[in-house]
Order: structure tokens, then sequence, then C-alpha cells
């Protein structure tokens, strides 16, 4: 019932194939559609054959190396491999050249004659033993020959060798600072050297030129694997450092809060009689009972308030306290109290931050950390721990 028109009709290939160019199979040069000859080489370019088109190339066999074929008439013109072309290599593989035959593996080694036992054959299921390295040679002339790469062992870097840590990666030492927190040089910050530094009127890397109670040389701040501590130079009116919570006191030791110095005098006792001499008249002590002193210290040494007392502790501060100094504004109203005991006392700060310092012995060194502040005359240093 249905006719069909394009079992008649010219093919599209070939109305495509005469109007396009065509290529030579000798020399690869195009010619017009249709061309019977090449006109550069005069290779016959004939008519296309109607049918099946023939196959492009053949597969190499293996071993042998692939070689051009020259395309049959049946293919059209211009859709012929030039002569130059590889034939394709077969679909998913990949060219690889032929392999040479691997050499026969050398037959077991036997028992020589000295004895020596001969190493048992290798098989599938035995684990391969580590290559040995072969030994060094040396050359004809003389130079020793480059050694061998080591094979089955791992390289092990110098660093892990010898057990210490890559250059670089060691903790710095820290670095310590000064801030002036009271004195003439109010405000200033000072950076320590890496070993410490003098302070003095006249002598040291710091100097406190303008304060009268600073001696010429007065203390020395010294670094020590990683620590800061002061050590007091034998001054005339010492080095003050502030405590941590509480601090023990020996008898006639000294402590200052705000800007008033203190002695704790200890316990009170009465002078033993003396033979042949009358006693000296005064109230009697009551029985049982141990009296403890505290006397403020003035300019020059000398004595000011004392307060003597039977009980188990004694207040410092502003207003109602055993000594107290309500106009002096830098301190707290208690700001510190003291607790006697026969072998010395507990000094315990109780100022909320403005300090309680105690007085450190002669030529000895004491440890300082971030936030500690030393007292030298009128001047109130504070340690930094700088970046």
């Amino acid at each position: 019932m249905f006719s069909h028109p394009l079992e008649s009709a010219v093919p599209m290939s070939q109305l495509l194939l005469s109007s396009l160019a065509v290529v030579c199979p000798n020399c690869d040069g195009y010619n017009p559609p249709q061309s019977a000859a090449c006109q550069a080489c005069g290779t016959s370019l004939g008519a296309p054959a109607r049918g099946a088109p023939a196959a492009v190339s053949t597969f190499p066999k293996a071993g042998e190396a692939p070689r051009p074929t020259r395309p049959p008439e049946s293919v059209p013109p211009g859709l012929r491999p030039s002569a130059r072309t590889p034939p394709p290599a077969p679909s998913g593989l990949a060219t690889v050249p032929p392999r040479a035959p691997a050499p026969a593996a050398p037959p077991p080694r036997t028992a020589s004659a000295a004895g020596v036992p001969a190493s048992p054959p290798r098989t599938a299921s035995s684990p391969a033993a580590p290559t040995a390295a072969p030994p060094r040679t040396a050359s004809a002339a003389g130079v020793p020959a480059a050694p061998a790469p080591l094979v089955g062992r791992a390289l092990t870097p110098p660093a892990a060798r010898t057990g210490l840590a890559p250059a670089g990666t060691a903790a710095a030492a820290p670095k310590f600072g000064l801030a002036v927190l009271a004195g003439a040089s109010r405000g200033q910050r000072y950076r320590l050297p890496l070993t410490g530094c003098v302070v003095g009127r006249t002598r040291g890397a710091l100097l406190l030129a303008e304060d009268p109670y600073v001696s010429p040389l007065h203390a020395t701040f010294v670094v020590k694997d990683g620590a800061l501590f002061v050590r007091d130079e034998s001054s005339t009116s010492g080095v003050y450092v502030t405590i941590a919570g509480t601090e023990s006191l020996a008898p006639h030791g000294l402590f200052a809060v705000g800007q008033r110095a203190f002695r704790y005098v200890g316990l009170l006792e009465a002078p033993p009689p003396l033979a042949g001499r009358p006693l000296v008249y005064g109230a009697p002590v009551p029985s049982g009972q141990a009296l403890y002193a505290v006397e403020e210290v003035l300019v020059g040494g000398r004595p000011g308030r004392a307060v003597t007392t039977a009980g188990p502790m004694l207040t410092v501060g502003q207003t109602h306290c055993d000594l107290s100094y309500p106009q002096d504004e830098s301190l707290a109203v208690r700001h510190c109290e003291l607790s006697p005991h026969p072998s010395g006392a507990t000094l315990r700060d109780l100022s909320g931050g403005l300090g309680t310092y105690v007085r450190i012995p002669p030529l000895t060194e004491r440890p300082l950390r971030a936030g500690d502040r030393v007292r030298m005359g009128q001047h109130v240093l504070q340690v930094e721990l700088l970046g």
C-alpha cells in the first residue's frame, strides 16, 4: 500500500561525496569533487563501487610490526585513509611494544666443596627475603665505586637516628620586662636582657637617680633557667616583694603596706633577774599569756607607733584596725593581718590587689612571677612576661 521512495532515490552519502573534495591516498592532496586522477601525483581516483565498504585495515599479528595497507577501491573518495596513517588499534586495548622473553631462572644453589649448605629454593608460598646490597668494588683506576642503593631497608632521617629535635623546634626562652608603677619614672617600661640587669642610683643598666632611698648598687634581676629572680645587694632601704596570700615572718622581720613599713618585734619576754640587783617595777604579766609587739619604722630607721597584744591576731589598715591610718589612701580598710606564734608570725594579705610586701634578706635571690611587684625606695616595679 505504501511506497518506499527512499529505495529509488540517490543515497545521501553519494550526494555529499559529489560535493566534497577528494583526498589523494598517496600524497594527501586535495582535488576537485569527482576527480578521476590526482592533480599532484597522478594517482587514479576511481569512482566508488556500490556495496558495503571494505575493511580499512587489518590488525597486526602478535610479534609483527604494524604496516600500512592500501585501501581497496570500494572505499568512497575522501574517506580513504592516507598511506602515512597508522592502522587503528583494537578497541579498548593499549598498544604496548612486545616484551622480550624473560631469561630462565638460574638453577638452585648446591653445596660447595667446602661444605657450605646450599640455600633452599624459594617457592611461591615462601616469603621473599630482602635483597642484600652487592659489595663495593674498586675501579681499575683506583677510584672507589659508588655505593649500591639499599634494598629492603627504610632510610631513617638523621634527626630520627640521633633522637634530636630539628633546629628551630626548641621552645624559646621567656622574656621578662619591668613596668614602673610608682616613683619618678612612673609609666616607663623596660625590657630585661636575657641574663638580667643591675638596678641602682649610679650603677647598673636601670638607673633610679632621683630616688634618695635607692643605694648606688641596690639590686640585681637575674634570669636563670627561664625564671626571674631578684637579689638585694645589701642596700640600705632593702628590697620588698609582694606576697601571694600568706607569708611567714621571723622575729624582727620587716613588711610594708602602702607607704608605710613595719617591724614584727616578736615575743616580748621579761628579762631574767640579775643577782644582787633590784627588779624593774611594772604591771604584772597575766599568767599564761604571751605578749607580741609590732612597731612602725619611720624615716631614718627610727621606731614609731607600736602595738603590743596578747591576742591571736593583729590587723593593719585604714580604719577599725590595731594600727589604723585613716588619711592613707594607699591602704585598704583592712589591709593585712598578723597571726603571732612562738617561732614567728604569719602575715596574710587582705588588700584586694593593693599589695602587701615583705623585705627579702640581703644577698639572697627570691623567685618572681609575672604580676609580682618589687619596691625599691619610692619606686614600685611590676614584672611582665613579654611575647
